[in-house]
């Protein structure tokens, strides 16, 4: 396996943007970071491992939250967060921050990112192909509230493409299907203030090459490593308002 190398290669082009929240963004702008660890100089794979992946031990984790705290998680004391914060005032009667974040392995490869600002959409020749790896759920709120509200889930997905692409994150359980799989394929959830993301992609793409991987066997083998092991942690941490 080519370590989680890509992001996951949606087969069909993006177009048409839809937009959840639209402006220019503009007004104070911060930002902050914290690292317990330096990112090794040069990233390589994490080995897989054919044995089950150690318990993880979320005992000296540190908390990320947005600016107005709408989601916050939990990661490593030895992963390096980077975050940015910027506050979006497009004519004077409405503001929030928009803030970002990624999280690096002491590796220093860069496996999740969040955002509580997204921007999605496009149009596909039709639905994705790929399989659903894993799928748990979690009690975070949909993009959209009200009638036809869905479940939640954190899905682990490998699409066909060229190449094929793991995605790990938060999305909605009706992304998944039965047998076909959105496309485009994000991972987006929601909270009062709007929609967010988190995961290894936001609309995943062959943008980011860290998540290639050769077959299905090989994302399966990623699955048995520490690494993914705490994704899923990090990810069964997030909370929302």
């Amino acid at each position: 396996m080519t370590r989680p190398a890509s992001a996951i290669g949606a087969p069909a082009a993006v177009a048409v943007a839809l937009l959840l929240l639209t402006g220019c963004a503009a007004g104070d702008a911060g930002s902050e970071a914290s690292s317990s660890s330096a990112p090794s100089a040069s990233p390589s794979p994490s080995a897989s491992s054919s044995d089950e992946p150690a318990a993880v031990d979320t005992s000296d984790w540190l908390e990320y939250a947005t600016h107005d705290g709408d989601m916050t998680y939990r990661y490593p004391a030895d992963w390096t967060l980077e975050s940015e914060s910027e506050l979006f005032e497009p004519d004077g009667s409405y503001s929030r921050w928009m803030d970002s974040a990624t999280l690096t392995a002491p590796n220093g490869q860069t496996l999740l990112r969040s955002s509580d600002f997204v921007d999605i959409g496009g149009m596909c020749e039709g639905p994705s192909t790929g399989e659903v790896l894993g799928s748990e759920p979690i009690d975070v709120a949909p993009l959209v509230e009200g009638e036809g509200e869905d479940e939640q889930v954190i899905a682990t997905v490998a699409l066909d493409g060229d190449p094929m692409v793991l995605s790990i994150g938060i999305t909605a359980a009706a992304n998944l299907g039965d047998g076909e799989l959105a496309c485009p394929f994000y991972n987006v959830f929601g909270t009062s203030d709007g929609g967010v993301s988190m995961g290894t992609h936001l609309q995943v793409s062959n943008d980011d090459p860290l998540w290639n991987v050769d077959s299905v066997d090989d994302a399966r083998a990623y699955m048995e490593t520490d690494e993914y092991a705490t994704i899923l942690e990090i990810l069964r941490s997030v909370r929302t308002s």
